[in-house]
């Protein structure tokens, strides 16, 4: 199934990419380049994208790499995309240093370079579109703060080491302990690469090496249905306090078991819809703002019926 999911986003990009047709006719088009395609949350961002592009009547279309780790393919797709000259490039960039070469050749090339989720260390990128993921890690630690009563061990299971969402998500999160809850203790920060299986196997380790461990801090999707799923096999849930990050149907699941006590949800479809958006208004000639915030919202057993939680959670509608 992975594998057909990723020959559909190549052949998306192949067949939907303008960059050609765009020096020649003067359409505007805008690829995104994502970090990857595995997780619901890209998926998401990839509707919220086409949905704004065929709003404003331009092109677009979605690849990104076979998994989080893959930096170099990153590059590799993003050199691909520059040769075919779109008017813009809506980016996720994988790490914050390596993808800022890229984006100066872009911009060497006058294409517009927007950023979402993660982004780089250049002043370049037009406009940053994302969660305040500082704010929504601090939150996350106010949250898992509350379930283990503000003392014990604490564990952070994060998903890429070198990704800006990582890094704030994990700064946003201890700042707020360590400045708020002395009597919590941090283990080292654990990376998994977004990869489920990582953070379930980390997760185990964990808990192993630390069997009074109280909570744990997953950062992302990939994270937080490792942890789950950890934490279930070992028999602990409740007992082991997690706060995650993002939302699928296993992830609310857990939730409903009290496996998770609660998680961030981030709205991914405004995401890319508000990513496409900017660039074409600043592609045509409006100003548009440095940095757009998306607010997120803290998703419990108390309030996950609300309509407005529904809302984030299912988009489209339950299925």
């Amino acid at each position: 199934m992975m594998k057909l999911i990723r020959l559909c986003g190549i052949a998306l990009f192949t067949l939907c990419g303008a960059g050609g047709a765009d020096a020649a006719t003067g359409d505007i088009s805008i690829p995104v380049v994502s970090k990857g395609y595995q997780h619901e949350f890209f998926q998401t961002v990839k509707l919220g994208s086409e949905a704004a592009a065929k709003e404003l009547g331009i092109k677009t279309s979605f690849v990104g790499p076979s998994d989080e780790t893959q930096i170099a393919e990153q590059i590799q797709l993003m050199e691909n995309t520059i040769t075919r000259q779109p008017s813009g490039i809506l980016l996720a960039a994988l790490d914050a240093n390596a993808l800022v070469p890229l984006v100066e050749m872009a911009h060497s090339k006058k294409i517009a370079v927007a950023t979402f989720d993660s982004g780089v260390n250049s002043d370049i990128p037009v406009s940053f579109v994302a969660t305040n993921n500082v704010k929504a890690g601090s939150a996350a630690a106010d949250a898992l703060a509350k379930e283990v009563g503000g003392k014990g061990k604490v564990g952070i299971i994060a998903h890429v080491a070198g990704t800006t969402s990582a890094i704030e998500r994990t700064e946003g999160f201890t700042k707020t302990i360590k400045e708020k809850y002395p009597a919590i203790t941090l283990l080292p920060v654990q990376y998994s690469d977004g990869d489920p299986q990582k953070a379930m196997d980390k997760t185990i380790d964990m808990v192993q090496a630390n069997p009074d461990l109280a909570g744990i801090y997953a950062t992302n999707e990939g994270s937080t249905l490792g942890v789950a799923n950890a934490i279930d096999s070992l028999s602990l849930a409740g007992k082991v306090k997690v706060i995650g990050f993002d939302s699928t149907e296993a992830i609310i699941g857990f939730l409903k078991s009290n496996t998770l006590q609660g998680f961030i949800v981030q709205d991914a479809y405004q995401i890319g819809y508000q990513g496409i958006k900017t660039l074409d208004s600043f592609l045509k000639g409006q100003t548009v703002a440095k940095v757009i915030d998306i607010p997120v919202k803290f998703v419990t057993q108390t309030n996950l019926n609300d309509p407005a939680i529904q809302k984030l959670l299912y988009p489209f509608g339950k299925k």
